[in-house]
């Protein structure tokens, strides 16, 4: 039996945060579990590599979701992080903090000490942002210091890019009545600029790098890779409180046990998964699965949300898009570019230029976000790019009201959760989707694109209709892999919420969850920046509740 005083299940963008800021204390023992191996891969460290960690086994949990009724019955591939730096080792690493309101509002759903001003200093406090003030000297772009930290672990830098054809695209946005916002992690979100990264030296810099691989050799820390966490474990005189978890290691069922706590930081699907596989949740989906109800909790695995895009594609001017970087001689170049001096295509990821737009003329606050990039696919599941010079847009709306669930199948831990998002199920996400496409069509036709686009190539100038922008939607549209609020964090159990604002699982002792299935609502954006904020405050929590006991 292995033995600690916190046990953190799930080393991803979370998991990673608390274990690091957990052992800080020597005297602290902290034992993480992590179900993936090493990420000592060139696929995984080259941030062009992650077209093929998205799709590979041995790196990735390979997650479906059930077929979507909104979107022609299709199922929509969910990769999760199977490895060290869980999905931060595989996503496209682009650093989204969200909107000051997106946390003002989780306050104002009963969470106190979650609003913008009390976790802005945690986003501060895990970020180094020196390579982004370094670029910025050099190209001009203004970078408000007093939104960023340059003494945190985890590098937050520009996308080494140089000119290209995506410059032209946010002065065709500013035509259009959209301003350029070169800090969209700054004092607004709203407008038009390059995406920051969570690179460093042109490398991937994962959770795992920044936080865990430094302290990793630490003698009160205890990394357990290739673990499966299997179901938690109870103590026998209180039925009500957390003492470990079963593992399945090295061939065999083992215990480890916490004298203090456990976290859960196993994501928006894992962790409601292992509640549910240890008899906490909705007494119906556990009896169905052949689980004991342990702790009635009807809010484990319900409220899921993601976010929603869908592409449009035009044909580019020929030498305008990264198309022509991918294959033959200039594939071949690129690859000895990134080589020698850590650029080009190879360090780039899926989205390069942002855009934060509202659909409404009368509200200003953003509701649609595009992720740009000069390329475009043939097959996007399987990132095989088109033949031809192609340029992307991808709307998608941030704040959806469509909500699904995940829950587990049976009681084999090693079974994957049935998923299920419900996209496009509210009428609200539709509208907002269709205008998200509109206005980038409203950008590309801009005076500043004149000469440099050919042709709308998807969903082609023929379909002009809401309702045929829609079907388009329907049949193409895709995640953006983002799913959240499954644990959702709040003061009611009766509502649904499962968590209270200091994360402890309603109703239980020795029990945590740090990730983001706590998020009340999904935040306005990508969520790996979040994810690690969740954990930098919940670490402070944990060492604040366990100094008044």
């Amino acid at each position: 039996m292995m033995q600690a005083d916190y046990v953190i299940i799930g080393a991803g963008s979370a998991g990673c945060v608390l274990a690091a800021r957990l052992s800080e204390d020597p005297k602290i023992k902290v034992i993480l579990v992590e179900a993936g191996g090493h990420d000592a891969r060139l696929s995984v460290q080259v941030p062009g590599g992650f077209v093929h960690t998205m799709v590979n086994p041995k790196v990735n949990w390979m997650y479906q979701t059930e077929p979507e009724a909104e979107l022609q019955g299709r199922r929509m591939a969910m990769p999760r992080g199977r490895i060290l730096g869980g999905t931060s080792s595989i996503n496209g690493m682009l650093y989204v903090r969200g909107q000051k309101q997106d946390f003002d509002d989780w306050q104002a759903a009963g969470n106190p000490g979650w609003g913008y001003d009390a976790v802005r200093p945690y986003f501060i406090k895990s970020e180094n942002s020196q390579e982004l003030f370094q670029a910025a000297a050099e190209t001009g772009q203004k970078i408000d210091a007093q939104y960023h930290g340059q003494l945190g672990p985890l590098s937050v830098s520009a996308l080494r890019l140089g000119p290209n054809i995506l410059d032209d695209v946010c002065k065709a946005a500013q035509q259009q009545g959209y301003p350029g916002n070169d800090d969209y992690n700054g004092q607004s979100q709203a407008g038009f600029g390059y995406f920051q990264v969570t690179q460093k030296n042109g490398q991937r810099h994962s959770a795992y790098r920044a936080f865990l691989h430094p302290v990793r050799h630490r003698k009160n820390l205890h990394i357990l890779k290739n673990a499966q966490a299997m179901r938690l474990l109870f103590s026998a005189e209180d039925s009500q409180k957390v003492t470990g978890v079963q593992i399945f290691y090295r061939g065999k069922e083992r215990q480890v046990t916490a004298t203090r706590e456990v976290v859960l930081a196993a994501g928006a699907f894992g962790s409601p998964q292992l509640l549910e596989l240890s008899g906490i949740g909705r007494p119906d989906i556990l009896r169905s699965a052949g689980i004991e109800v342990r702790h009635l909790l009807d809010g484990v695995g319900e409220h899921l949300s993601d976010h929603f895009l869908t592409r449009l594609t035009w044909r580019l001017a020929p030498n305008s898009s990264l198309n022509e970087t991918s294959r033959g001689i200039a594939l071949l170049k690129e690859i000895a570019r990134y080589a020698l001096f850590r650029k080009g295509s190879l360090s780039l990821t899926a989205g390069l230029l942002a855009g934060f737009v509202s659909s409404d003329s009368n509200d200003a606050r953003p509701d649609i976000q595009y992720h740009i990039a000069h390329a475009s696919f043939a097959n996007p599941a399987r990132r095989i790019f088109d033949s031809f010079p192609g340029l992307t847009i991808g709307p998608c709306p941030l704040r959806p009201h469509s909500r699904g669930y995940v829950h587990i199948r049976s009681s084999d831990p090693f079974a994957p959760p049935s998923i299920r998002f419900n996209y496009l199920s509210a009428d609200k996400d539709k509208d907002v989707l269709v205008r998200g496409m509109e206005i980038a069509r409203d950008i590309m036709n801009a005076p500043a694109m004149e000469g440099l686009v050919v042709a709308e190539e998807r969903p082609g100038s023929v379909m002009r209709s809401k309702e045929e922008l829609l079907a388009f939607a329907r049949q193409t549209g895709n995640t953006v892999y983002h799913p959240a609020c499954s644990c959702r964090m709040g003061p009611d159990p009766k509502t649904g919420d499962v968590v209270d604002s200091r994360l402890r699982v309603h109703g239980l002792r020795g029990l945590r969850i740090a990730d983001a299935s706590i998020m009340p609502i999904i935040t306005s954006g990508n969520t790996h920046a979040p994810s690690m904020m969740i954990a930098e405050k919940a670490a402070d929590m944990i060492k604040a509740d366990q100094a008044v006991r």
